[in-house]
């Protein structure tokens, strides 16, 4: 009886599968099936990267770049910030801090306040334009935010600008809604002649 049972065992093990046309087929159709699901989902991640690369490049084609800086000519001395990139700067904020007292949300009021409460810098000639929330700078263009035509008081301008401390904060944002900082404050070790990108 024993021996029967060992011999039997052996051979349900080795059963074999029928393969009709019917499995042959429904495993066929499973098996494409899953290929077609892989190539699905991998053409996907190309047509997203794809769609990636596109957004960086028609971001990068309208892409704002401000700086700021200081410019002498002769008996002309300005304060200048200008778009050195090639798409337009939507002001989105500024912000600006004059010696950790006074805080500005415009160029116009810090010039104001600057020439009227300074001593030797309330009789001096000066003119300004304003930069404030909702300005449009095009690219290539820039803003005189300050400028004196006087080279008697030139360097009087120079010394008593250079010992106030201003501390700016200006945010813009790009034709897509990218937002940018440009600051003279120290983010990072990064220069002020480096925008900052922000996150949206």
């Amino acid at each position: 009886m024993s021996e029967e049972t060992e011999q039997e065992e052996p051979k349900k093990s080795r059963k074999k599968i029928n393969w009709t046309t019917d499995k042959i087929m429904s495993t066929s159709a499973l098996f494409i099936s899953v290929i077609s699901l892989i190539a699905l989902l991998y053409q996907s991640y190309l047509a997203r990267e794809e769609n990636r690369l596109t957004q960086m490049q028609q971001s990068a084609s309208v892409l704002p770049h401000l700086n700021q800086w200081y410019s002498e000519y002769g008996n002309n001395f300005k304060f200048v910030i200008g778009n050195k990139g090639v798409g337009p700067a939507f002001i989105d904020n500024v912000e600006i801090l004059l010696d950790a007292t006074h805080s500005f949300n415009n160029t116009d009021d810090l010039f104001d306040y600057i020439f009227k409460n300074t001593k030797g810098l309330d009789t001096i000639h000066y003119s300004k334009n304003t930069l404030i929330k909702g300005f449009v700078l095009p690219a290539n263009e820039q803003i005189n935010v300050l400028e004196i035509n006087n080279a008697k008081n030139l360097n009087l301008v120079k010394d008593l600008l250079s010992k106030k401390n201003i501390l700016y904060k200006i945010t813009y944002k790009d034709v897509y809604g990218t937002k940018w900082l440009l600051s003279n404050e120290d983010y990072n070790n990064n220069s002020s002649t480096i925008p900052i990108l922000l996150d949206n």
